[in-house]
Parts: C-alpha cells; structure tokens; sequence
C-alpha cells in the first residue's frame, strides 16, 4: 500500500490535496503536517513512499529540509508545490520534482501518476 505524507501550512490545501487523490487515484493511506516538527514526527511514524511538502513549510527552508530529507530517506519521493514557479530549479537542485500550485488538477494528477509506482 502506498503512503503519502502531505506537508503544508495551509490545512485547506492539505484537505483538497487529500480529497482530490482519493477520488482520482484512489489512495486512502496519507497523513498531515502542518510545519517541519510535524514532519519529521510523521516521517519517524510510519516510512512513506511519497512527500509532497510545500514550499513554505515552517520550520526550515524547503531545499535545505530536501536535501536533508534525501540524505535521511534516500528512497523516499519528494515532491516540493508552490505558488512560485521560479522555484522550480531550486527544487531540482535540492533533488525534488515540482508541482506549480496553479496547475490545473488533472496536470497535477499527470504529473504524480508516474511517481505512484512502487519500482520508480
């Protein structure tokens, strides 16, 4: 079963990130973080497969908190959102996909489809 762990700030995005992979993927295993301390509480908890942590996340910077991540979970799947699309090399240096929060919902399904497989 795949697990997912949705960090934001924002408990609205939270939930409409929830609602909308559960009706287009049909994932039920993912749980919340409202900042970093969250995070890392949830990460020691249970081993994800997938993050989607935004890039606002309080508590660290977000390519600083990927690069940490990665070194900590080398198998876990990052993925940084956020409103700036300018972020998106500075998530890719720091090794995360990108989502642009303004992208239309099937995009993003498009775009976290692939990271969805257990062997990718």
């Amino acid at each position: 079963m795949f697990r997912i762990i949705i960090a934001d700030p924002d408990p609205a995005a939270r939930k409409a990130l929830i609602l909308l992979l559960r009706r287009k993927l049909k994932i039920n295993n993912m749980v919340e973080a409202g900042d970093v301390e969250a995070l890392i509480r949830q990460l020691a908890d249970q081993s994800p497969d997938l993050l989607l942590m935004d890039w606002r996340l309080y508590g660290s910077p977000a390519p600083e908190t990927c690069r940490l991540l990665r070194k900590a979970y080398p198998c876990l799947k990052i993925v940084l959102l956020s409103v700036d699309e300018r972020d998106e090399g500075e998530a890719r240096e720091a090794g995360a996909e990108f989502i642009h929060k303004g992208m239309p919902p099937d995009e993003l399904i498009a775009t976290l489809t692939p990271l969805l497989r257990k062997d990718s």
